[in-house]
Order: C-alpha cells, then structure tokens, then sequence
C-alpha cells in the first residue's frame, strides 16, 4: 500500500488494454455450437473470454429471458458458467487455462467442494483444500474486477475516483450473472423486483491490493449478527453463499479504498440479462457511453460528462480504541474511521455500524485516533 498510487492506476490501465477485450456479447448466430447444459441440447455461444456461456431456445423454457436482439431465431436466452456446460461430453472449461480446479482424490468432486464452501467453521484440512482450489486460479494484474452497487452507491461513485472498500469479485467468475435477480447474491444489497442493477468494474494493479475473506483471519464478519449486517452472510470459506456454484469472494486489503485505475467502468444489468456500459473513467472525469434512459443511473444526467471531486491519493491508517482501521474522510477536527477486522467486538469497543456489506465505519473526533505502531 505504499507504492505511488497514480503509477499504480496507469500501470493497471495500461495492462487492460493490453490484454484481449472480453466478448460481452456472444458471437453472431451462424458462429453458434451445441452443447448441453443440464441435460439438454443448445445452441450457444462463448462470451467473457469463455468464462460463460449465451445459450439460445427457439422456445420458451424455465429460468430462460427474451433475447432483445432484433429478428433472432432464438428469442429466448440464457447465460450459464463454462463450468457447467459441455461440448461433446466434456466440460467446455477444460480449455480454459484460468479456471479453477478441483483436485482428484477419492470421494472429492465438484459438488462436494461446493458444500465445503457452504460451511462456516471448517478443520483445518477442509480449509486447505479450498484454498488449493481458490490459489489454482489466482489473481493476475490487469484482471477486471468487479464490485455490485445499488443506484445510491453508484451515484456516490460518480464523485471520487476510489474503489469502495470490501467485497468484490472477479469478472470471470460472475459473467454469467446477467440479471438483476441472478446478481443479487453477490452481497444481497439490491432490492426484490429491481428490473436494472448496477455494478463498479475495473482492472487488477496489483493481487496484493485484495485479501480471501477467510477465516482465521476474517472470523469476525463471519461471526456478525444479523442484527448487525448488511447484506448475504458472510461464510469465512472464501466463497460466497450460493446454492449451485463457485463463487469466490475478495476483499480490498484491510476493508481500505484503492485508487481507481483508468479505464474503470460502472455499468448496468437489466432483467432481459443486457449489460450496459454507462460510463468509463478517465482524465478525472466519468464520461458516458450510453444515454439510454432505460437504464440510466438514478440522479444522474445521461449523456453528460461527470466531473470527479475527489481523487484518493493515500490510505490513513489509524488505530481507535486499540482498534485497527483506516481514515475514509476528515476535516480539523473529526474523522470517519473504517474497521480493517471487523468483528463483534470491535463493534462492541467502537460503536461502528454497517455501512455497506463487511465495511464498519464511524465519526470519531481526531484527537481519539492514532497511528498503527
């Protein structure tokens, strides 16, 4: 965290542009393959650098949304995870050189990892193997990142160029959560019926900027309440609650802010599974790359270059009442103070309240504080 913050921001843009743009949108119709996913025969395409998969009905079938795409064939769609899909029998991320592993061992299968990443207060052995499953896909520099946020956190976005601290995920892992409903585990913060969603996307600029919320180290948010949480629980296995898939979580290190790196975006997910890029950042502005009101941020004026107010330079690292944290904003006399570990007890020492979910903050006058030893 000690490293210049703007070369930091350029080398991550640089590396992204460097790397091949993911596909968003499938390929066109006449490039489309069969496979089978869950039993059943489609024809689909590849998007998000063959992370995910579109797969299309010429009739409607459970689960499936319209395909808006003008005088299609298949006016039904759907989006699944490579990790579920098969070509010829075998899984289509057998090809794929950045997807997770599952080691061979008897009894150890894919669903049984699963339920291992369901379950709070592992051994130490369950523990090991998920972390060979997370470490046999990690973070590289120039990966996008990905953060949901709600039409509010998203306004609040448009006026500072940081990466809110806390959980976020890679884009590989969740392309093929396109809509609102599917997204909504990813913390759990959207509201039921929510018909656009928005989510903070950006490059990798260096892996050490982000922590596997794990326990030991993250006991403490798996030990909230709820009474004191926002948003899906917080396991402590690394990955995020769900019912059917993999869903590795991260946290910026130490619940801090980082410094946006150019070329970050916010976009929009809308129940047909369209994904809308709003706005791109660059040159200390947001600038639009899309005026469609459908899916237009809330208070926010489509079409019209934003401005940012405020550019993080550094993190404050500061201590509280023998707690550790950081300083999010200031003036002579007060501080807002995050938590770093989060956990009953700090709460208990602090007063912090859930400001968003795994992220604690407080006012705190700047005479209580102190600089970490």
């Amino acid at each position: 965290m000690t490293r210049d913050l703007a070369s930091r921001r350029n080398r991550a843009a640089a590396l992204q542009q460097r790397r091949p743009t993911d596909q968003t949108d499938p390929a066109p119709h006449a490039m489309l393959v069969t496979v089978e996913w869950r039993g059943e025969k489609y024809q689909a395409a590849p998007f998000a650098g063959g992370a995910a998969w579109e797969l299309f009905s010429a009739l409607p079938r459970p689960d499936f949304v319209p395909n808006p795409r003008p005088g299609t064939e298949y006016p039904h769609r759907w989006f699944a995870s490579a990790g579920e899909v098969l070509r010829d029998g075998v899984p289509v991320s057998v090809g794929d050189e950045r997807s997770m592993m599952v080691p061979l061992a008897p009894g150890f299968d894919l669903e049984y990892v699963r339920r291992l990443t369901q379950t709070p207060h592992l051994d130490p052995a369950a523990r090991l193997l998920l972390d060979r499953v997370r470490r046999s896909s990690p973070l590289v520099e120039g990966e996008p990142m990905e953060r949901p946020l709600t039409a509010a956190q998203a306004v609040r976005m448009m006026e500072t160029a940081a990466v809110p601290g806390g959980f976020c995920y890679r884009h590989r892992d969740i392309a093929y959560l396109r809509t609102p409903s599917g997204r909504s585990i990813l913390g759990g913060e959207t509201e039921p019926g929510d018909q656009r969603v928005f989510a903070l996307r950006w490059p990798v600029a260096s892996p050490e900027d982000y922590h596997a919320p794990v326990a030991p180290e993250y006991e403490g948010l798996a030990a909230m309440p709820s009474s004191d949480r926002r948003g899906m629980p917080v396991l402590g296995t690394g990955f995020a609650l769900s019912s059917g898939h993999l869903l590795p979580e991260y946290v910026t290190a130490d619940m801090v802010d980082l410094p946006l790196p150019e070329g970050a975006k916010l976009l929009a997910y809308t129940t047909d599974g369209s994904e809308t890029e709003l706005f791109a950042y660059a040159d200390r502005q947001w600038t639009p790359l899309s005026a469609d009101r459908r899916v237009a941020i809330p208070g926010v004026e489509a079409g019209r270059a934003v401005p940012v107010r405020r550019i993080l330079r550094e993190v404050t690292k500061a201590v509280w009442k023998g707690v550790p944290g950081s300083l999010v904003d200031a003036d002579e006399e007060w501080g807002r103070f995050r938590l770093s570990r989060p956990s009953p007890d700090a709460l208990s020492r602090t007063g912090a309240e859930p400001v968003r979910r795994g992220v604690y903050e407080k006012w705190t006058a700047r005479s209580e504080l102190s600089r970490p030893g």
